[in-house]
């Protein structure tokens, strides 16, 4: 399986468990793997592969209208909504992380891996 990938994506939701938290939009990052077919696009035909342009800005747009409180559940929500929205994605690996938000800690997250078949069988 072939892969194109983003990584350190920044994008703004409202996460959360706490009041506080959910006052104001989040800023978290995003590392992303789009698993694809093999050769997808090798023609120079963008139409064969996934446009990690339109994808970028359809997440960025989704989580402005996300309100999870666990980044699991955002998470799940956003590989189930790739695969629906862009059908040449075959597998996704998704990595979320949001930073300072426990003292003393750098970064905390969620990195989860799903393909198309496992979402399709809920």
């Amino acid at each position: 399986m072939d892969k194109i990938f983003l990584r350190g994506m920044k994008a703004e939701t409202l996460i959360g468990v706490y009041s506080w938290e959910r006052q104001n939009r989040q800023t978290l990052i995003l590392d992303l793997d789009i698993g694809i077919a093999p050769l997808s696009g090798s023609d120079d035909d963008l139409n064969g592969s996934v446009h990690y342009g339109e994808v970028c800005l359809w997440l960025r747009q989704e989580w402005q209208q996300c309100r999870f409180q666990l980044l699991e559940a955002l998470a799940q929500h956003t590989c189930e909504r790739l695969f629906a929205e862009f059908p040449r994605i075959l597998a996704l690996k998704l990595r979320i992380t949001k930073p300072g938000i426990l003292n003393g800690v750098q970064e905390t997250g969620i990195e989860i891996e799903r393909t198309r078949n496992e979402i399709a069988q809920r």
